[in-house]
């Protein structure tokens, strides 16, 4: 099942237009005039044969609107051709949909914020990528840099390594992105019809002029996936923009600076690292790990995030929620976390429980918190210097004195 490895050169025979470079630029001349020297020195194209256009799309109505025109019109761009489309104010929403419409025009584009910094292969990348995803429809995007944390608990994200240069998640993560004609056609007329679509309750806590939580819910609703690199080829730098106030380093990644000879990717069924909208991995490769319980009965929630009232009682679960009563425990000394099922890890971090028995409060939120964070730190404690005993282990401790007392309580 996992065996199928493909591997796609840097070279000529693409099945895809070679993609335009696509710009959303706004208010930040600065981060304008930064993205555009970093892609000055980035290796363009598959070949000196092939041109590359450029489009820098600016939405206006603000007061530095003529400063980043003027940067837009200045840069000099020997790729192919360069336009600069100035938009009335039309908002993050419609300028990201002005940006992704243009890949009727050229077949494919990449799309890149204003306040990124692109490595010199992130071209050679989306290309090969976007040639690879043309065969499986699954695939409803790709991305050019892969995020550090999850955007639930803000902890490291580390995807499982299965020999292949890309992993797959529900995440139409927006630091540089890429699609084909036809997966943004797709999109367009399918992301209206997902809008009931339930996904986790931290998404409505963003702004109205977000378009991620409605990409979100496309992607779960039709059952696709976006491909992420292994190796990020864009970094974000948190400047002050329509979101954030202050600029801030919480989203940079380290930039490759190189690409190999060949991209190893597998298709996404094929994929030990593919993860849904909460980053959680497949059910059907954690059922890889886990004995006599089928991925259609399994339900994964190793973060301790994901609503379980949905479903049945007798649902399994595999989390870090304390538990009443677990059919199976793990430790978690491994990284990833799930390498801690595939290797029988001992311990009681993890458990294997009915969805009825998984204690669902505030305490269990902290409790789970609490070993994700250790399990993060690699079991170091935090704070002042000589305490004997962390704020995660003491929790530890609770829960389980805790669980024990239930137990009692149910046996009685």
């Amino acid at each position: 099942m996992y065996s199928c490895l493909l591997l796609y050169a840097l070279s000529p025979r693409f099945r895809v237009p070679t993609p335009a470079v696509v710009i959303a630029a706004h208010a930040r001349p600065e981060s304008l005039g930064r993205l555009l020297a970093t892609l000055k020195q980035a290796r363009i194209g598959v070949d000196a044969t092939s041109p590359v256009d450029l489009v820098i799309s600016i939405d206006g109505g603000s007061p530095r609107t003529p400063e980043v025109v003027e940067i837009a019109n200045r840069f000099a761009w020997s790729h192919g051709s360069r336009e600069v489309i100035e938009h009335d104010r039309v908002g993050l929403i419609g300028n990201f949909h002005s940006c992704g419409d243009l890949t009727e025009r050229f077949g494919s584009v990449v799309l890149l914020e204003d306040d990124l910094l692109v490595g010199p292969y992130f071209h050679h990348w989306a290309t090969a990528g976007l040639s690879f995803a043309e065969e499986y429809p699954e695939i409803g995007g790709l991305c050019l840099s892969a995020p550090w944390f999850d955007g639930y608990r803000h902890l490291p994200f580390e995807p499982v390594i299965d020999g292949s240069d890309a992993f797959y998640a529900q995440v139409p993560w927006f630091h540089g992105m890429a699609w084909t004609e036809a997966m943004w056609k797709n999109y367009r007329a399918g992301v209206d019809a997902a809008s009931t679509t339930a996904i986790h309750a931290s998404f409505d806590e963003l702004a109205g002029d977000e378009w991620f939580p409605a990409y979100v819910r496309y992607l779960v609703a039709n059952d696709l996936t976006f491909m992420f690199p292994r190796a990020s080829h864009a970094t974000n730098s948190g400047d002050a923009g329509t979101h954030f106030a202050e600029p801030s380093d919480f989203f940079q990644v380290p930039l490759s600076l190189g690409a190999p000879e060949y991209f190893n990717l597998r298709r996404p069924g094929a994929s030990l690292a593919r993860y849904d909208d909460h980053l959680e991995l497949d059910a059907a490769v954690v059922a890889e790990f886990v004995p006599d319980v089928d991925q259609e009965e399994l339900v994964v929630d190793l973060l301790g995030v994901r609503d379980l009232r949905p479903f049945d009682g007798e649902t399994w679960v595999v989390t870090t929620r304390p538990v009443r009563e677990a059919r199976r425990q793990w430790g978690a000394s491994l990284h990833p976390l799930p390498m801690n099922l595939a290797y029988g890890t001992p311990g009681s971090v993890i458990s294997l429980a009915r969805v009825s028995d998984v204690i669902n409060d505030r305490w269990a939120d902290t409790t789970s918190r609490a070993a994700l964070t250790q399990h993060a730190q690699r079991g170091r404690a935090t704070g002042i210097s000589g305490t004997a005993r962390s704020v995660g282990e003491r929790l530890a401790l609770r829960a389980r004195a805790a669980v024990a007392e239930a137990k009692g309580e149910r046996r009685a």
